[in-house]
């Protein structure tokens, strides 16, 4: 949520454009590939591999942890899905590809997608990558801003206890 209004998550890719990007690497847009994906763009999600395991378990689908897990490192890497880490560092795949931030509650290990905001026309992420590089003459992969802070309700259960 950003100033009051949820973001809604960017899908930019069909199966055309899916195939094509793994393609390019590549692979092929396998059966275990097409239904994590498909359980992914239901909705916004932030899930480990172990949480869509047995979710995808629970609707029927023949996948073992192993292949979970070898499929979400594939897609993290073609871009198709993020991965990050959660609170206490497990790593974490994000449905929405597309360029932000994560606020992560420590305590409750909650997970608020925040859109970059625009410095010079550009996300700040963006920004940053060519500041950097301006400036030091690296080259930049991917830079990565999670926030950490604690969430509304719990800090008012922590004030009250006070």
């Amino acid at each position: 949520m950003v100033n009051g209004v949820e973001r809604q998550p960017e899908r930019p890719w069909g199966p055309a454009e899916i195939r094509e990007v793994l393609r390019a690497r590549g692979l092929r847009y396998s059966r275990p590939r097409r239904v994590i994906l498909g359980y992914l763009s239901e909705q916004d999600r932030h899930v480990s591999a172990e949480t869509l395991y047995l979710a995808l378990k629970q609707r029927g689908e023949d996948l073992s942890l192993s292949t979970v897990y070898l499929n979400l490192g594939v897609l993290a890497d073609a871009g198709l899905v993020r991965e990050f880490n959660g609170a206490n560092g497990e790593a974490l795949y994000d449905s929405n590809p597309s360029e932000h931030y994560h606020v992560i509650c420590p305590e409750t290990g909650e997970v608020r997608d925040v859109t970059p905001p625009m410095i010079d026309g550009q996300p700040l992420g963006s920004f940053l990558r060519s500041y950097v590089e301006r400036q030091t003459g690296w080259q930049i992969d991917e830079p990565h801003v999670t926030l950490r802070g604690r969430a509304p309700r719990t800090r008012g259960e922590a004030e009250s206890s006070d």
